[in-house]
């Protein structure tokens, strides 16, 4: 009975708390959150590396340790299954992207299949909800913790609003790619009147805003090295991400160094070793799960043992088993089909049944194909290459010969598909690029971005739907 009363509040609480601090619209989220806060105790563990409790961003932020634990919260709500947990955000990316298939029963993932997605698609919905709860607990860290002065230290204060700042740059960056004009709430939201008048604000001031928060937390955060929360160098990783969609070559290969440079903590491992490790010298930035705290990646792709909502298609698999195109890339997908059932490929990356596969936001080899892009459009061919062949080299396929810029530009696009294969990349490199229509079938460029959720549309006066829709 108290398991089946917490998850029926777990229901409201989320409900009523992804509009409230998405755009601050609903009051009634107070009333849920503290029925649900008497009748649990515990959450789950965050992150694996601390087992403090979390407490709501919105409240007790009064000395060091409540602080730390309303931050693990923050990484908490990154986690989300409609964010980066496996679902939601990244099931629109993945599926958008043309390269998997849609298996399931729920219809609202196949809009994305074919781009007739709405402003009323519930992933879409989860999707923003679970990015604006991001974006408001960063907001309560970077207000609340420069005042504090019990059990803190200034060292201390500078690593949590650091990280904070850049949790709030990778959130706003998802949106922008994604939705494109989006409302920029830098202040906490408690109450119904906390975002009234914020207007959206162009995708370019999004990642204005974006850079803005970067570069705080650059000034903010050391150099030590944590691959599941933020230090400078997944600013800098997230910066040469940043700089590649706006075209600012020479920043983004300059970014892009600053990691590639740092071989005694960074290095391309072979693909067996990187599938089947956490926290490898591969990554720059993964999230954690565990057991008690997993990720919705096993249950959402389609396994060996059931087929969920998407899968690898065809085209996919064929890349990644091809000796030219994927080499030892061949590990991410096997081919489970049968007479019944054809063409039923299964991902191997979340793999375990346990859910405590990590998400990989930032790792080495993207630093080396921003720099390899950044290069070839800044004339330098043979810096180029040399960093496209470092990826196909670790693949164990035929190194690249073609030193010209649109051959390279070519097989780095192609390379970008193959090696994150099962990472929502394609779908935001087929759009920063434009190719879109032609690649993935979106020939509306409307279709381009996503809808505004219609809730919030029909919340908030100050709020206008995306061309469209």
């Amino acid at each position: 009975m108290r398991e089946q009363l917490n998850s029926e509040l777990m229901l409201l609480f989320n409900y009523t708390y992804m509009n409230a601090s998405s755009l601050a619209h609903k009051k009634i989220f107070l009333l849920a959150f503290s029925l649900f806060f008497l009748l649990t105790s515990c959450e789950k563990d965050l992150l694996d590396f601390n087992p403090t409790e979390s407490i709501s961003d919105e409240f007790a932020i009064v000395d060091g340790q409540s602080a730390e634990t309303a931050l693990l919260g923050v990484y908490n709500k990154l986690q989300s299954s409609s964010y980066y947990g496996g679902d939601g955000y990244q099931a629109a990316a993945y599926l958008s992207g043309g390269d998997l298939l849609w298996v399931g029963t729920l219809n609202y993932y196949a809009t994305f299949i074919n781009h007739t997605y709405r402003a009323d698609n519930r992933v879409i919905n989860d999707a923003w909800y679970a990015i604006f709860r991001t974006v408001n607990g960063a907001n309560h860290i970077i207000a609340k913790v420069p005042s504090l002065a019990n059990n803190i230290t200034e060292q201390q204060k500078n690593q949590f609003v650091g990280e904070a700042y850049f949790l709030r740059a990778l959130a706003y960056f998802d949106l922008a790619r994604a939705w494109g004009n989006v409302p920029i709430v830098l202040q906490p939201t408690n109450t119904i009147s906390d975002a009234n008048g914020i207007k959206q604000s162009p995708q370019e001031a999004v990642y204005d805003q974006v850079l803005a928060d970067l570069n705080a937390a650059e000034n903010l955060l050391g150099d030590p090295i944590h691959r599941n929360r933020a230090t400078k160098n997944t600013v800098f990783a997230l910066k040469a991400r940043l700089y590649l969609y706006r075209k600012q070559w020479e920043a983004a290969a300059d970014y892009a160094s600053r990691i590639i440079s740092q071989a005694n903590h960074y290095s391309l491992i072979d693909w067996q070793t990187f599938i089947n490790t956490k926290n490898s010298n591969e990554s720059i930035f993964e999230l954690a799960f565990s057991t008690l705290n997993t990720s919705a990646h096993f249950n959402a792709w389609s396994s060996v043992n059931y087929r969920n909502q998407f899968a690898p298609n065809r085209t996919l698999y064929d890349l990644t088993q091809s000796p030219s195109t994927g080499g030892d890339r061949k590990l991410l997908i096997r081919d489970n089909s049968s007479t019944a059932i054809p063409n039923y490929f299964v991902q191997n990356l979340y793999w375990r049944t346990t859910n405590d596969n990590p998400t990989y936001i930032l790792r080495l080899a993207e630093q080396y194909l921003i720099r390899a892009e950044a290069r070839a459009q800044l004339n330098d061919l043979n810096g180029s290459l040399q960093d496209l062949n470092a990826i196909r080299s670790r693949a164990q396929i035929t190194l690249f010969a073609d030193n010209s810029q649109t051959a390279l530009l070519q097989a780095i696009e192609d390379e970008r598909r193959v090696e994150f294969a099962l990472e929502p990349h394609r779908w935001f490199d087929l759009v920063r690029t434009e190719k879109a229509s032609k690649l993935s079938g979106a020939d509306d460029h409307n279709k381009w971005v996503f809808p505004i959720p219609y809730n919030d549309i029909a919340a908030d006066p100050d709020l206008v739907q995306n061309p469209g829709y």
